[in-house]
């Protein structure tokens, strides 16, 4: 493990940029150093609000929010890439929910595809090359990148370039600079150093809990964004002493069900799994079940780490990428610690039963993935610099969350974009120096 390079101050009005230029619906709770009670007690100084009111909350979310208060803990809206209203001419959120899985058909759902990309498109400055896969990005004898090698229909094109950002996710980041073998780098781009693949992780997302109540939750609509969260038991927001672990996790509880979901629903051990037995305990509960999101900090390890497969190649013919990663005793005794404190929140709202998921073990390809080129300031142990370009190659930049080498309890999005608006703005800053 290595620390940041740099701190949360440093971030912030990036984070804050990237909030206002997409449209993040939330509830601060401290601007300035001035705590809000309706916000996060535990978030760090922010410079301005969000720029959206928090998503509304449902009966059954306000019933968790004044349980957890009961418990003591200190619950809030968390914030959401949503609008809750209209914003930047596009709508406000209807609270059907088939975001969970899929677009926005009022694009509401704030994701690039309707808010940066088509505005740089619409400068002029930006072309989109669809249906294209590079292959490896080149360089020259001194080693400074001159563009990309793409297929597109199996087509191959040279797309010369000054300056290459790579930013195509975790796995394809490390995946690319193995492939990207020349003179000047004989085992992968940047890595001259063994560094690329390394300190791989990614988010503990197993160890479910999931509670049957004894009345309706009303839970027919509503997306998996729109929910209570507490951060009590997050990262060092808590004392640690005679726990046997670093790090927490938030706890997360939201509205979101769909009839094929709740038919395929647990019984608790009260019913049979199919027959009418099954079919009559699902026509009375199929609106009293609520499973609970927790997202838990995960620790980067020598042992896990990405490289090319020797023997598996996509239909290109190129090899795949390959993960060895497993969660280790932190990361369980994380989940199992959390998956309590759950169950805990779960019996105060009044839940009749509790279901506790396997702690898991194997980490697999996920949604919430980490390293393999680490930012930092010492190029023997990371594969770029504070601001995200290469410590081998000068005029290359690795954006996402491959640059990152521990994650909190958070999703990983929001830091992705902030880092790479900063690797932006200190790209178009030093423009002339990096590029001679």
């Amino acid at each position: 493990m290595e620390d940041w390079p740099f701190g949360y101050e440093e971030l912030e009005p990036f984070y804050d940029r990237v909030e206002h230029e997409i449209g993040v619906s939330g509830q601060a709770g401290n601007v300035k150093g001035e705590k809000n009670p309706n916000g996060n007690p535990f978030e760090g100084p922010r410079q301005r609000d969000y720029p959206m009111p928090a998503l509304r909350w449902t009966g059954f979310l306000d019933r968790m929010a004044a349980s957890a208060r009961t418990l003591g803990w200190q619950p809030f809206p968390g914030p959401a890439a949503i609008n809750s209203e209209t914003y930047q001419e596009r709508s406000g959120c209807m609270y059907h929910g088939h975001c969970n899985k899929g677009g926005c058909h009022v694009d509401a759902k704030n994701s690039p595809a309707v808010t940066t990309i088509p505005r740089a498109e619409a400068t002029g400055r930006l072309k989109v090359v669809t249906h294209a896969t590079v292959t490896k990005i080149e360089t020259d004898a001194q080693g400074k990148v001159t563009g990309v090698t793409y297929l597109q229909d199996r087509e191959e094109f040279f797309q010369p370039a000054r300056f290459v950002f790579v930013a195509s996710y975790t796995y394809e980041n490390t995946r690319l600079l193995l492939l990207s073998k020349s003179r000047a780098f004989p085992i992968g781009l940047s890595n001259n150093h063994a560094q690329v693949g390394k300190h791989y992780l990614s988010h503990h997302q197993g160890a479910g809990v999931t509670a049957l109540f004894p009345y309706d939750l009303h839970a027919w609509y509503g997306l998996p964004a729109q929910g209570v969260a507490v951060d009590d038991f997050a990262d060092d927001n808590f004392d640690h002493s005679g726990l046997d672990f670093i790090g927490g996790g938030n706890l997360w509880i939201y509205s979101d069900r769909r009839p094929i979901s709740a038919a395929s629903m647990g019984t608790f051990g009260r019913a049979p799994t199919w027959g009418s037995a099954w079919k009559a305990f699902v026509r009375e509960n199929a609106d009293r079940t609520n499973s609970a999101y927790i997202q838990k900090t995960t620790l980067p390890y020598a042992a896990n780490y990405l490289d090319l497969d020797p023997v598996v190649k996509d239909p290109l013919g190129f090899p795949v990428i390959r993960v060895t990663a497993e969660y280790k005793q932190n990361e369980l005794a994380i989940a199992d610690y959390l998956q309590e404190k759950m169950a805990q929140w779960y019996r105060e709202a009044g839940a009749t039963e509790i279901r506790r998921g396997g702690l898991g073990g194997q980490m697999g390809v996920s949604t919430h993935a980490y390293g393999g080129t680490r930012m930092g300031d010492d190029p023997e142990t990371n594969v770029v610099n504070r601001y995200g370009l290469s410590h081998e190659v000068p005029n290359l930049a690795v954006l996402g969350a491959s640059v990152m080498g521990t994650s909190g309890a958070r999703n990983p999005t929001l830091t992705a974009q902030a880092l790479a608006w900063r690797t932006a703005e200190h790209v178009a800053e030093h423009w002339q120096s990096i590029v001679e």
